[in-house]
C-alpha cells in the first residue's frame, strides 16, 4: 500500500514525463501486499477472507490520498431516494467512492468476549443518524448501548464513567499525539489538554509510563484493564510493566500509557477522527481502488518482479514468466528508488554490501537486532452456517483475574525457543490467551453465499527464529524451512484451543460439523508471502526505542537514491499510519527529483 500510495502522489505531482514505475514482487490477484483479500470457492459458494488488515481507521486518510490524486469527478448518489424508515439522504459521492472505495462504519466497533462467557460490546458514536441507518437499526443499537452501560457498570462501581473518563483522556493524547508525532505537523493548539489529562491526579495518567500503570489507577476491574488494552497488540506491545527492565518495559516490548489513544482512535463517541470501518469488497477492494487510482496518474506496474539489488544506478530484478519454471533476470536504471520492502528484509538482503558481490536471484532474511511485533497464525475458516453470536470485529480476552490478564499476553510470544523450536512446549488449550475474529458478512454479506459464514481468527505467537545460514540458501529453501517452525502438532493444538474458546459463545457448540474448509497461515507464510522480518505481518513493534525519531527513517545512510516507505518505516504500522508515511516520503522524493 505504501508503494502504491507514493506512486500515485509523485506522478501527480510531476511533469508527464516523470516515469514512475511499481515493480511489485506478486501477482495481480495479490495486489496491495499484506492489505488484501482471498476468495475460496466450496461448492457454488464463494467465500472471501482477509490475509491482511480487517478493520479500517483514520477514515480521512483514505480519503485525502484520493482528493489529492484523483482523476474522476464524484457523482451523486441517491438521487431521488427517499425511505421515510431511513436517515439516508441524497449525496455526493466522495473522492475515494469514485474510485469504487466505500468505507462502511461498524457500530459498535468491537464485540469483547471474555474466558468465562461474559460479552460486552464498545464503541458507539454519537453521530449514529447520519451513517445511512434504518430507523430500527438505530433502535437497536441504542438497545445494544444501554446493554454496555450496564454491564460496564456491573464490572465495576461506576464503571462507565470511569470507562468514559479514560476515553476522553486517551482522546487528548490523540488529538496531540496524530499530528506532532505522526504526521510530524506542530500543533500547539493541542498541547494545553494534552499536559491537562497527562498530569491530572497527580500525573497518575503520565503518557510514558506503563499503559497498565496508568489503568491500575483507574480501574480494579481486570476485565475493563483488559478492554482499555486489547489495541496495544496491535503495535506489537503488552500492556503490563515489566519490573525486570528499565522503565518498566516501555523502552521495548511494554506499551507507554500514550498508547491509550489507539482505544480512542477506535473507540471514543464523539472524537471526531474516531471510528472502526470496513471497507465493502474487503481490503481487496482498497487495493483495487489504489491500484485504479495509479493507472489514472499513468503509473505503470510489473507484476511477478521482485528485486533482488538496489544499487546507486538503479535496479536488478528477477520475473517470472508465463510459466513457473521461466524466469527472466534485469536490471533497470533509476534516479530514485522507493523501496516498499520490509526494512529488516531489505537491509540485510536488496540493500545489504554482501548484495552488491553477486545476483544470483532471491534470498530471504532479515536483521534480528531489532524489536518485532508479534506473530499471527491466522485461520481462515469457512462454515455451512451463518455464526450470529458475533459481530464484525470480536476480540476473545482472558481476564478472570490479574494473573490470568498478564500471562494472556505471553503464552506463545514469550514461550521457550531454546533448542528444538519447532513444536509448543507446553499446549494452549486451557492456558489464558486473547485472539481476535473477524466476521465480515455482519457489515457486508457479499462476504459469504446466504446462509453461510466465513470468519478469520488471529492468534499473536512468536515470530520466525531466524537461522542466518539460511540467508545463503535460494529464498525457496530458505521459506521452506522457517515453515517448519510451526508444525502440525503446534498448529493442531492452537486450533483445538481456539474452538474451546468459542464454544462459550451460543451456536457454537458444534463448530466442526460446520467447517467447510480451512486455510491456515503462519508467520513462515507471511515471510514467503511478503518479505517481512522474521514473518511478522506488523513490522516492527513501537516501544520507546523504536517510536518517531527513534524508529527507522526514510532515507538509509547506505544509499543516497533509496527512500524507505511502508509499516517498519515512520510513522509506523497499520495502513492508515503508512498512508501518512506514503505522503511524507512522496514529498522528499517530490524535492529530490526536481533537482536532477
Amino acid at each position: 500500500m505504501g508503494g502504491l500510495a507514493t506512486a500515485a502522489r509523485i506522478k501527480s505531482s510531476l511533469p508527464s514525463t516523470t516515469e514512475v514505475l511499481i515493480l511489485e514482487k506478486n501477482g495481480r490477484e495479490q495486489l496491495g501486499g499484506r492489505c488484501g483479500s482471498f476468495n475460496v470457492t466450496v461448492g457454488n459458494g464463494t467465500f472471501r477472507h482477509e490475509r491482511g488488515p480487517s478493520l479500517l481507521l483514520l477514515k480521512e486518510e483514505y480519503e485525502r490520498l484520493f482528493e489529492d490524486c484523483g482523476k474522476r469527478p464524484p457523482t451523486t448518489k441517491n438521487d431521488n431516494v427517499h425511505d421515510a424508515n431511513s436517515s439516508r439522504s441524497s449525496s455526493s459521492k466522495t473522492a475515494a467512492e469514485a474510485y469504487g472505495l466505500q468505507m462502511k462504519q461498524c457500530i459498535p466497533a468491537y464485540q469483547v468476549v471474555f474466558d468465562d462467557g461474559d460479552t460486552i460490546s464498545v464503541g458507539f458514536p454519537r453521530s449514529k443518524c447520519s451513517q445511512g441507518l434504518s430507523i430500527e437499526d438505530i433502535k437497536q443499537i441504542q438497545i445494544l448501548e444501554q446493554e454496555s452501560i450496564m454491564k460496564l457498570n456491573k464490572l465495576e462501581p461506576s464503571g462507565f464513567d470511569k470507562w468514559t473518563e479514560y476515553l476522553n483522556t486517551c482522546a487528548a493524547f490523540l488529538d496531540c499525539g496524530l499530528p506532532n508525532f505522526i504526521e510530524e505537523r506542530l500543533d500547539v493548539s493541542t498541547l494545553p489538554a494534552f499536559m491537562v489529562e497527562a498530569l491530572k491526579d497527580g500525573a497518575k495518567r503520565w503518557p510514558l509510563q506503563p499503559h497498565s500503570t496508568m489503568l491500575d489507577s483507574l480501574f480494579d476491574s481486570p476485565k475493563l484493564k483488559a478492554m482499555a488494552s486489547f489495541q496495544d497488540l496491535y503495535v506489537g506491545l503488552e500492556p503490563y510493566k515489566n519490573d525486570q527492565q528499565l522503565g518498566g518495559g516501555v523502552l521495548r516490548k511494554t506499551a507507554p500509557a500514550v498508547f491509550g489513544l489507539l482505544a480512542a482512535l477506535e473507540l471514543h463517541p464523539t472524537n471526531e477522527k474516531a471510528g472502526v470501518f470496513a471497507p465493502v469488497g474487503g481490503f481487496r477492494q482498497v487495493a483495487e481502488s489504489m491500484y485504479q487510482l495509479c493507472l489514472d496518474n499513468a503509473v505503470k506496474i510489473k507484476f511477478d518482479t521482485s528485486v533482488t539489488r538496489i544499487t546507486d544506478d538503479g535496479v536488478h530484478f528477477v520475473s517470472k514468466g508465463e510459466n513457473e519454471d521461466d524466469e527472466g533476470r534485469g536490471f533497470l536504471p533509476a534516479d530514485l528508488i522507493i523501496c516498499n520492502a520490509d526494512i529488516p528484509f531489505a537491509t540485510e538482503t536488496i540493500l545489504s554490501s554482501a548484495s552488491s558481490l553477486s545476483n544470483d536471484g532471491d534470498k530471504y532474511d532479515w536483521n534480528d537486532k531489532f524489536d518485532y511485533s508479534s506473530g499471527v497464525i491466522a485461520f481462515h475458516w469457512s462454515f455451512s452456517q451463518p455464526l450470529e453470536a458475533l459481530n464484525t470485529h470480536n476480540v476473545f480476552m482472558s481476564a478472570k483475574d490479574s494473573k490470568a490478564a498478564v500471562s494472556s499476553w505471553s503464552v506463545l510470544r514469550d514461550a521457550d525457543t531454546e533448542g528444538d523450536t519447532r513444536s509448543a512446549k507446553t499446549p494452549l488449550k486451557g492456558q489464558p490467551f486473547n485472539f481476535y475474529v473477524h466476521r465480515a458478512s455482519y457489515t457486508d454479506e457479499t462476504a459469504a453465499p446466504p446462509g453461510c459464514d466465513s470468519i478469520m481468527v488471529l492468534v499473536p505467537c512468536r515470530g520466525l527464529v531466524r537461522e542466518p545460514d539460511l540467508g545463503l540458501l535460494p529464498r525457496d529453501e530458505a521459506i521452506s524451512k522457517y515453515k517448519q517452525q510451526f508444525d502440525v502438532d503446534l498448529i493442531n493444538d492452537v486450533r483445538e484451543a481456539v474452538i474451546e474458546r468459542l464454544s462459550v459463545l451460543e451456536g457454537f457448540e458444534f463448530l466442526h460439523d460446520n467447517l467447510l474448509d480451512e486455510v491456515i497461515d503462519t508467520p513462515g507464510t507471511y515471510a514467503d508471502y511478503y518479505n517481512v522480518g522474521g514473518g511478522v505481518p506488523f513490522g516492527l513493534s513501537h516501544g520507546l526505542g523504536q517510536l518517531s525519531l527513534t524508529r527507522p527513517g526514510a532515507e538509509p545512510k547506505t544509499h543516497g537514491n533509496v527512500l524507505f516507505v511502508g509499516a517498519s518505516s515512520r510513522p509506523g504500522n497499520g495502513v492508515p499510519l503508512v498512508l501518512i508515511g506514503a505522503k511524507l516520503v512522496a514529498q522528499k522524493a517530490i524535492k529530490k527529483l526536481q533537482r536532477i
